[in-house]
Formats: structure tokens, C-alpha cells, sequence
């Protein structure tokens, strides 16, 4: 009688140190964020298009003109319009820009996002990871990207495009540069609405 306790007693213990390793040893969800919750890891993405006239009465690309925020890299302080909360949840912010230029069209556009989980996709870039050290991981098309704080990324493309307005002929060389730059890590507190 004594053994069947105290097998039952050891059986009962391995069981709830079981449970206890499966609930708390195995969680998936952990945040294994390694940046204190002070800070954030600031990114830019900007696509600029250029376009020059190279026959006919070609039709100009649109105006934007909604810049909404600037960064003084020196200073490390980011202000502007921002719409999302900063708290210890945030982890990235996320500056989006266009600009165009010559017959592409007019103006700048930008707009910052605030990212409080990762893996975190827009469009055509997907941010997979970030470091302690600040260091991005992200996937651009069909391109895998690593940057360090501070360091940028280009790809120029450039292209034909012909319009045929009622019957006449305009061609104009579009010339595209992507620009993907990990300014590294801010202080949330330079973060100013």
C-alpha cells in the first residue's frame, strides 16, 4: 500500500511538471523582443520617380503634396504627424514616402506607421526581424535585405512608357529609385506629435 502512494504521489508530480513545462516552456507567443521598451527601431521607404520627355505631347503624371513628417537624423528626433500610439508595444516606426518628378508627375508624399509586431508586410516589403542591435531583416519583391543601423538600401529601375493620346505618339523614361534606409534605434521620448 505504501509503494502504490508513493508511486502515485511521483506519477501525480511528473504529470504536473509536465503540465506545468508544456504551458510555460513551450510558449509560441513568446516576445523575444530584445530592445528595451523605451526605445524603437526607426525605417524609411521611399520610391522616387523621375520622368523625362523624350517625344510627343505626353500627359503628366499627378501632384501629391502631403508631407507629413521629418527626421533630424543628428538629433535623432522624428516629429510630424503621427497617428498611432507610443507605448511599450512599439517596436518599429514605419516612414513611407513618394515623391515625383518631371512629366511622372508632382510632389511628395510621406506618412509614418507605427508597428507593434513582427513579421509586419506592406505592399511589397515584409520586415522580418530585427536585432537587438537594431539590425532590420526584410524581404523587398524578391530581394532579401539586411540592414545595419544606419546603412541604406537602392534599386533603380527604369523604363519606357508610351501613351497614344487620340492617335499621337508620346513617349517619356521613367526612371524609379527605391530607397530603404534603417535610420537604427530612437528614443521613444524623441518621438514628437
Amino acid at each position: 500500500m505504501r509503494k502504490t502512494k508513493f508511486r502515485d504521489s511521483i506519477v501525480s508530480t511528473v504529470i504536473a511538471t509536465i503540465g506545468l513545462f508544456i504551458v510555460y516552456g513551450c510558449d509560441t507567443n513568446k516576445d523575444d523582443w530584445e530592445i528595451s521598451t523605451d526605445k524603437c527601431v526607426f525605417i524609411e521607404h521611399d520610391e522616387i520617380t523621375e520622368g523625362e520627355l523624350i517625344e510627343g505631347n505626353y500627359i503628366t503624371g499627378p501632384m501629391i503634396d502631403s508631407p507629413s513628417y521629418s527626421y533630424n537624423s543628428s538629433a535623432g528626433i522624428l516629429s510630424g504627424y503621427i497617428s498611432f500610439d507610443i507605448n511599450k508595444s512599439l517596436k518599429l516606426v514605419y516612414g513611407r514616402g513618394r515623391c515625383l518628378t518631371g512629366v511622372a508627375g508632382g510632389g511628395v508624399s510621406t506618412m509614418l506607421f507605427g508597428i507593434y509586431e513582427l513579421p509586419y508586410q506592406t505592399q511589397n516589403l515584409h520586415i522580418t526581424n530585427v536585432e537587438a542591435n537594431g539590425t532590420v531583416h526584410l524581404l523587398y519583391n524578391d530581394s532579401t535585405i539586411i540592414l545595419k543601423s544606419n546603412e541604406e538600401w537602392i534599386h533603380i529601375t527604369s523604363g519606357i512608357d508610351i501613351q497614344n493620346n487620340a492617335g499621337e505618339i508620346a513617349k517619356a523614361k521613367l526612371t524609379t529609385t527605391v530607397r530603404i534606409v534603417n535610420n537604427g534605434i530612437i528614443l521613444k521620448s524623441n518621438i514628437v506629435k
